[in-house]
């Protein structure tokens, strides 16, 4: 019999190796019905926004694509169609999800690998484009991660990042965790028989920076905003970048 995922996000938030072996744990057992569970957490918008992520990507060419925290492959995917020339690079810490998504790869311009977002061994300036859905804010350490991505990033290249979004309002950042603790924790437990899956989303939000915060970080590594959008009454946001030339 599998054991039951017994792991608490809250003794492992505040250190991020215990991130890291948490996160790795956690979407390890997520796995198996991520995709139900993201349909259902976003109300059925969750192939919405990331039609919007892809959409603000620059057109043509044969970029060199980087998911980061790719999960099952649905962004990897989408961006073979959108670039077919391109070289897809999907990167995870939890082999599970990564096992999942290559058993739907349908292209060879497709390459799912374990590696850190953290520290993702890629060449520096070697990236066209990189996307994230739900991925930064679970980065062990956002500041090392931020700068993994300016440092593998080429000049001009294109970063887009949709993710939950932090209010700079307490009553608000209050009031957010509260719903998602107990809307994500509710899909946890129809799901896996335990609300601690998806109720990390709640609990990840308190160390993640704001969104006035987040923004300074990334403007600090060299990456210029240069569009934005909110979903899911202002609790996500949709984050395209630029790498400083």
């Amino acid at each position: 019999m599998k054991p039951r995922f017994a792991l608490k996000i809250r003794d492992h938030l505040h250190d991020p190796v215990k991130k890291r072996s948490f996160n790795e744990a956690h979407f390890s057992e997520a796995a198996s019905r991520y995709d139900i569970a993201t349909v259902a957490m976003s109300l059925g918008r969750d192939r919405a926004w990331k039609n919007r992520l892809i959409a603000a990507l620059p057109d043509g060419g044969a970029p060199r694509c980087v998911d980061l925290a790719c999960g099952t492959g649905d962004i990897v995917f989408a961006l073979a169609e959108r670039y077919p020339q391109g070289e897809i690079l999907g990167l995870d810490i939890a082999e599970p999800m990564l096992e999942r998504a290559r058993r739907r790869q349908r292209t060879d311009n497709i390459c799912f690998e374990r590696r850190d977002m953290c520290a993702t061994g890629l060449e520096e300036q070697s990236v066209d484009i990189l996307t994230g859905s739900y991925a930064i804010r679970n980065a062990p350490d956002i500041e090392p991660a931020l700068q993994e991505i300016s440092r593998v990033m080429k000049p001009g290249g294109v970063v887009a990042l949709l993710d939950f979004s932090k209010s700079i309002r307490p009553s608000r950042q209050k009031l957010d965790a509260l719903l998602l603790k107990y809307w994500c924790g509710l899909w946890g437990l129809l799901l896996h028989g335990n609300p601690e899956i998806h109720a990390y989303i709640a609990a990840s939000l308190k160390t993640f920076p704001d969104r006035v915060e987040l923004r300074r970080m990334l403007t600090e590594q060299g990456l210029q905003l240069t569009s934005s959008c909110s979903f899911y009454f202002g609790m996500l946001e949709l984050l395209v970048l630029r790498k400083e030339a």
